[in-house]
C-alpha cells in the first residue's frame, strides 16, 4: 500500500515539479479538495476551497471539484500504532450538494470520503492526501451539518462478538435464518396516508400484528429504492413505521413488506415458521431481574 502522506498522481510520472518541492517554496498555490462517494447509489460530491471550479484532476476524470466557501475542516489527526485517525468537517448542505432528505434516508451512511491538497494552477503536481475513510454519523444543524472521515483503521476499533440474550440473534431471512425471504414478501399499493409513518392498505388481508418487526421498502415514488424501514406495528390494514422516509408517501405509491419476525423462540421459531432448528438465541437465559431477586418464603 502506497505511502498516502506523500503525493500522489493517478496518471502517471508528474508532467512538472513534484508538488512536496512546491511546497517548499515562497509563492504557493494550493487548495484543499473533498471527494465523496455513496455506498448506497453511487452519487459523487466533490468540492473545492479555491475559488473556482477544478476540472481535469489526475484520479478523478470527468469529475468537476464545484467551488464553495460552505465547508470549513479540524486538523487531521494521525496517531500512532493502530489507533484510527479522523478529521471533522463542517459543511453547509446546499452548498456541497448533499440534501437534507438523502441524510434521512441513508445515503451517505458509510459513503468514501477523500480529502487532499493539491496546486490549483498545476495539478499534475499529485495529490497529498490527508486523510482517506469512511464517513461517522452526520449530524444536523441545518443548513449545517457536521460529520467525521475516519480511517480505514477505525473498523479494528468495533466491538465484534455474540451477545447472549432470549431473542434470536439471526436477521429474518438470511443465510444463518435460512428462511427464503420471497416467501414471506408481500407486495402493494397504499391507499391512504396519515403521516410519514403511518399508511394504509385497505387490500391487505393479514392478521394484526403479521407485520410487527418487518421491513418495508417503496418501489415507486419519491421513496423508491432507499433503504428498508422498520415496521413497529401492522393492525387493521395500517403500517406503522418506526422511522420515517425522508419523502411523505402519497396515495399510490407501490411497496414491499416482509413479513415480522419478533424472534421469540416458541412464538415465532416453533409456531409461525417451523425454523427451532436455526434459532439462535438463548431463551431459556436468566435476565439479571431473576438473577438479583431474593428468594420467596
Amino acid at each position: 500500500m502506497p505511502n498516502l502522506r506523500i503525493p500522489q498522481n493517478y496518471q502517471g510520472a508528474y508532467s512538472a515539479t513534484s508538488l512536496i518541492t512546491h511546497l517548499a517554496g515562497a509563492t504557493l498555490t494550493v487548495c484543499v479538495c473533498a471527494h465523496v462517494v455513496s455506498e448506497v447509489n453511487g452519487d459523487v460530491v466533490a468540492i473545492t476551497s479555491w475559488s473556482q471550479d477544478l476540472t481535469s484532476v489526475p484520479g478523478y476524470p470527468g469529475v468537476t471539484f464545484k467551488s464553495t466557501a460552505g465547508i470549513t475542516a479540524s486538523k487531521a489527526e494521525h496517531s500512532e500504532g493502530a489507533r484510527p485517525a479522523n478529521m471533522e468537517a463542517d459543511l453547509f448542505l446546499v452548498s456541497a450538494g448533499i440534501t437534507e432528505a438523502d441524510i434521512l434516508a441513508g445515503v451517505w451512511v458509510h459513503a468514501t470520503g477523500t480529502i487532499f491538497i493539491t496546486n490549483y494552477e498545476a495539478v499534475d503536481m499529485g495529490q497529498l492526501i490527508v486523510i482517506k475513510g469512511p464517513l461517522g454519523s452526520i449530524v444536523q444543524k441545518v443548513p449545517m451539518a457536521t460529520t467525521e472521515i475516519q480511517s480505514w483503521s477505525s473498523a479494528l476499533s468495533k466491538m465484534i462478538g455474540a451477545i447472549t440474550r432470549p431473542e434470536c440473534a439471526n436477521r429474518f431471512c438470511d443465510a444463518a435464518c435460512g428462511l427464503n425471504v420471497l416467501d414471506f414478501t408481500e407486495t402493494g399499493t397504499l391507499t391512504g396516508v396519515t403521516s410519514a409513518t403511518v399508511f394504509t392498505d385497505s387490500a391487505r388481508t393479514e392478521a394484526d400484528g403479521e407485520f410487527n418487526n418487518g421491513e418495508f421498502v417503496f418501489t415507486s415514488g419519491s421513496n423508491a429504492g432507499l433503504p428498508f424501514r422498520q415496521i413497529d406495528s401492522y393492525a387493521s390494514d395500517t403500517f406503522t413505521l418506526r422511522q420515517p422516509f425522508p419523502y411523505t408517501p402519497q396515495v399510490g405509491d407501490a411497496y414491499s413488506a416482509v413479513i415480522g419476525c419478533q424472534k421469540r423462540f416458541q412464538a415465532d421459531c416453533i409456531t409461525r415458521f417451523s425454523n427451532a432448528d436455526r434459532f439462535k438465541g438463548f431463551p431459556h437465559v436468566s435476565t439479571p431481574e431473576n438473577l438479583l431477586r431474593l428468594p420467596t418464603s
